[in-house]
């Protein structure tokens, strides 16, 4: 039997178990176990050399049966390298390729530049209705215009900041956002139009921090389907009206972070008083950095106790040190540690595991 006349199955089989760097090769083996190849190979563009993403856009602007396959397509420069100005040549062939990937569900696009939302901006060319979505792009008339077309998208995430001159969402755009993370002006925008978040996480800065409480009763208009919460790092001086504020505005939330908790009382018996409200919260973040000493061990023990006298709903209490977190977990009986090792996956995924 030669290579040309493998069976199907077989083909699927090797390209299966073959690694990525592995695929180009098969891809020129045999026609047989080229389209197999092809499929796995182009499914997700995902590298940090500009030049390689260079080239994969080339070949799908230039092959035409090979933009479909793609399902998650990142943008972005490795950052152990000088992350350079890039040519408009490149954001051009990303455009031409972009129109090519009618199948799309995962876009990532990191400009540090701010300056290529046009890449998005011919509306009717975008064949793709996109699932996820992670961008470093201002929030512009063009990027406000696409995100309009994409009706499908249902996590959501920018570090861009909102432009003097963008347009406002219409109404209806969005319908199906569960998960949006962004800075508090891109919240307000969401906002604006009817939409059912469940999951929202909202980085603080300087000139956003003193808006907080304003913005907190803006939640109401979707207190229904918001389950988590997430704000990087509510200052402690707000911590209690904040606390105080979510618990009346969302009493159903099931995640919660990231609080300060006071040190002495009876600021911190305030919070206590925040959670009584909060029946249905599941999992909760403090932020204890400015605590001396630092609580750990036994201590830490004793504050998720403490806690889930005021909230006995609460399963997990994670703590954060500076940029350490610790998870705490309640098995029915009584509170244990989590030790976890990389990446804190398991309190990552928290925040939309609800």
């Amino acid at each position: 039997m030669t290579t040309n006349a493998l069976p199907p199955e077989v083909c699927h089989r090797i390209v299966h178990w073959a690694r990525r760097h592995e695929l180009p090769a098969l891809c020129l083996t045999c026609k047989s176990l080229q389209r197999n190849a092809e499929i796995k190979l182009y499914e997700t563009i995902m590298s940090g050399d500009i030049n390689v993403t260079f080239r994969a856009c080339e070949s799908v602007v230039s092959q035409e049966r090979l933009g479909p396959y793609v399902r998650s397509f990142y943008v972005y420069q490795n950052a152990r390298r000088s992350q350079a100005e890039l040519p408009r040549r490149f954001w051009q062939m990303v455009q031409k390729a972009l129109w090519k990937m009618r199948c799309l569900d995962m876009l990532c696009i990191d400009d540090p530049t701010h300056a290529n939302t046009w890449v998005l901006s011919d509306i009717p060319k975008i064949p793709f209705q996109l699932r996820e979505a992670t961008f470093r792009l201002p929030w512009n008339q063009h990027f406000v215009r696409f995100l309009e077309s994409q009706t499908r998208l249902t996590q959501f995430q920018i570090t861009g900041g909102l432009d003097e001159d963008a347009p406002q969402l219409k109404s209806g755009s969005l319908s199906n956002l569960c998960t949006f993370d962004g800075k508090l002006a891109l919240a307000m925008q969401l906002l604006s139009v009817p939409c059912h978040l469940r999951h929202l996480r909202i980085p603080l800065d300087r000139d956003t921090n003193k808006k907080l409480l304003d913005f907190i009763p803006h939640l109401t208009t979707i207190s229904h389907t918001l389950r988590s919460l997430n704000i990087s790092i509510v200052p402690e001086e707000l911590s209690v009206e904040a606390i105080k504020l979510i618990s009346s505005v969302c009493p159903d939330l099931h995640y919660l972070g990231i609080i300060p908790l006071p040190m002495m009382f009876p600021h911190r018996s305030m919070i206590h008083d925040a959670l009584l409200a909060m029946h249905h919260l599941r999992d909760l973040e403090l932020d204890v950095t400015r605590w001396s000493p630092s609580p750990t061990g036994l201590l830490q023990r004793m504050l998720t106790t403490e806690l889930h006298i005021y909230c006995p709903s609460i399963e997990h209490v994670i703590f954060r040190i500076g940029t350490n977190r610790t998870l705490w977990y309640f098995d029915g009986n009584e509170w244990n540690i989590h030790a976890e090792n990389g990446q804190h996956q398991v309190i990552d995924r928290l925040w939309t595991g609800r």
